[in-house]
């Protein structure tokens, strides 16, 4: 009979440490990939799907106050906290932080709020001291890009509604563009920019309709090309341009030559495609 209580009980730490590490790689799964993160202490936005992680921790020992049947919601409380402060580390543009923004407009922060509210649970683990772990996963798109992105991002009405999408494939015209941003050592912005040698707008606000931006986001990074080229999101045949480096406030604006600004100039179908925020920036 002990050797069974013994055996049950090796078996026990067994599993427990296997949920654990399980629990441990779902959050880290996507760092394997092509896609590019951004890790915080609590939790990670990843700038090519969008999606926001973040994990909560709760126990009796930890807070007294609390009892075995509070200790979830006390998980998912902690887990809003982390996602609220991974929002409000985001850089909107230049300078600006998703954070700085909000303390100055109570709707910005509701909404910060409210997206983390949004989030679901994707993992929930209980140790044997019956502590809990989660981790919750939510969207910068929608709600959440609404607020933050500039007002002058508007609607633009359709130019051509009866040109069909096969159309631009077939006479060999580009499907959308990508910023080849490697070796610049630039970092993902919520609304980043695009200009020339010279400061002509190549992507900014003036260019996109914000039913695009607020839905797919402005634009998608990536952290290969391989992959890059793969996305549905800038069609079969995108225009390639070399960033030739950064600029602005923190470096976020890429400068790109003035022979590639004239090649995008000629291609009329820019205005389709840049519209719909058809749009990668592949960095390091």
């Amino acid at each position: 009979m002990e050797q069974n209580k013994k055996y049950l009980a090796a078996c026990f730490t067994v599993l427990l440490f296997f949920f654990h590490n399980s629990f441990c790689l779902a959050g880290q799964k996507e760092l394997n990939t092509s896609f590019c993160i951004t890790q915080f202490k609590n939790g990670a936005i990843n700038w090519t799907t969008g999606t926001i992680t973040a994990t909560g921790k709760a126990s009796v020992e930890d807070n007294t106050k609390i009892s075995h049947k509070s200790v979830p919601g006390s998980a998912r409380a902690d887990a809003n906290r982390h996602i609220i402060e991974i929002l409000k580390q985001l850089i909107i543009n230049n300078s600006l932080s998703v954070g700085k923004y909000a303390s100055s407009n109570d709707i910005i922060m509701a909404g910060i709020e409210k997206t983390a509210r949004d989030a679901v649970i994707t993992r929930q683990y209980y140790t044997s001291a019956l502590s809990v772990e989660i981790l919750i996963e939510t969207s910068i798109f929608g709600g959440f890009l609404q607020l933050l992105l500039p007002e002058k991002i508007r609607q633009i009405p359709q130019i051509n509604i009866e040109q069909p999408q096969k159309k631009i494939t077939a006479d060999n015209s580009y499907t959308g563009l990508i910023i080849d941003a490697r070796k610049l050592g630039i970092e993902p912005v919520l609304n980043p920019v695009i200009i020339s040698e010279q400061g002509d707008d190549i992507y900014s606000a003036n260019f996109i309709s914000r039913e695009f931006a607020v839905q797919n986001g402005v634009c998608r990074y990536y952290c290969n090309m391989d992959q890059a080229l793969k996305d549905d999101r800038i069609g079969s045949h995108p225009l390639i341009i070399k960033g030739l480096r950064n600029a602005g406030k923190q470096n976020t604006a890429i400068i790109v030559s003035m022979s590639d600004y004239l090649i995008l100039e000629k291609t009329t179908e820019r205005h389709t495609f840049l519209k719909e925020c058809r749009v990668i920036i592949v960095k390091d």
